[in-house]
């Protein structure tokens, strides 16, 4: 069969990985009809065009075993296929995914029983699509933050699953990690933002958001991350000159006003001007203090749009 490939090309082909490949073909028989003379898998186009209408039927939210049902009902009965061992003909479901939000969309629900059922490569898969579909902004705001919403309403009402809300995060932060930035013009340069959380804050995911947002409009920043200490946020403004800070607080603390003093009367000190925004719903408790700054995030479409302007 000079036209089959093999497992890894089709993996690189379909944007899966290989140990899904081999899962759908031994719990549901989506799989190569045929083997190599040493017993390998070989998958013709026949059998990769099954593939890819079972990755496109999943990603829209199908579950898995229903879309590989449909899969192989729609195929060429003449030609003999592996036969779907009767225990993986209905594999033990998971619990479902609260989400957030009113629009819970076929790829959503796809993400989130990904997540459920611990498939971390689907999860970056359906991910990925989405932010090169739609961009960085729409699939954190969109698809993202509603699974990791309700991925702590489950955690908070049942105290299980933790595994998968550390799966989930795990594969939304590899991601936005992945997002390009555009080619710069050459001698094109201009002053970084700089994004820091607070001391206490260990929350940072939507910093990470925040900067793949950044990285995709080409808009340079520098990322300090989770529990950055006050003096090191003070110093990284000295240090780098940034035309603005933002400094992201999930959950208030007990010196969060004293952070955002200092970080403030370094930034009004500075030779060239330095705004100072903040970020998150922890900002709530700080009241007055909040007037030192020049303005409150309340989205990253916002924080994008403020940022870049």
């Amino acid at each position: 069969m000079t036209d089959a490939l093999g497992p890894g090309a089709v993996a690189r082909l379909l944007g899966v990985a290989p140990t899904t490949l081999r899962s759908w073909d031994r719990r549901y028989g989506v799989g190569p009809r045929e083997r190599s003379p040493g017993g390998h898998r070989r998958y013709s186009p026949a059998d990769v065009a099954r593939l890819r209408t079972l990755c496109h039927l999943v990603g829209e939210g199908v579950p898995p075993a229903e879309a590989a049902r449909r899969v192989l009902s729609s195929a060429d009965r003449s030609v003999p296929g592996p036969r779907v061992p009767a225990a993986s003909a209905a594999p033990r479901s998971s619990p479902a995914l609260p989400v957030h939000g009113s629009g819970h969309t076929p790829t959503l629900r796809g993400v989130a029983r990904a997540a459920m059922r611990m498939d971390s490569d689907l999860v970056e898969h359906l991910l990925q699509t989405a932010v090169e579909r739609h961009g960085t902004v729409a699939a954190w705001e969109d698809l993202a933050k509603p699974l990791l919403y309700g991925m702590g309403r489950r955690w908070e009402d049942t105290r299980r699953h933790v595994e998968v809300e550390h799966l989930l995060s795990w594969s939304v932060s590899t991601v936005l990690r992945r997002v390009p930035a555009p080619l710069a013009a050459p001698g094109t340069r201009q002053r970084p933002v700089v994004l820091a959380c607070l001391p206490h804050e260990m929350h940072s995911l939507p910093v990470e958001a925040l900067a793949a947002s950044l990285r995709e409009a080409g808009l340079t920043h520098r990322v300090l991350g989770p529990c950055t200490p006050t003096e090191a946020t003070v110093r990284a403004i000295a240090r780098v000159g940034p035309r603005a800070v933002v400094l992201w607080c999930h959950a208030s603390g007990d010196h969060d006003a004293e952070t955002l003093r200092a970080v403030a009367r370094t930034a009004a000190s500075a030779p060239q001007r330095t705004a100072v925004y903040t970020a998150g719903p922890g900002w709530r408790g700080v009241g007055d203090t909040l007037r030192v700054a020049d303005g409150h995030l309340d989205s990253l479409t916002e924080g994008v749009r403020v940022l870049g302007g």
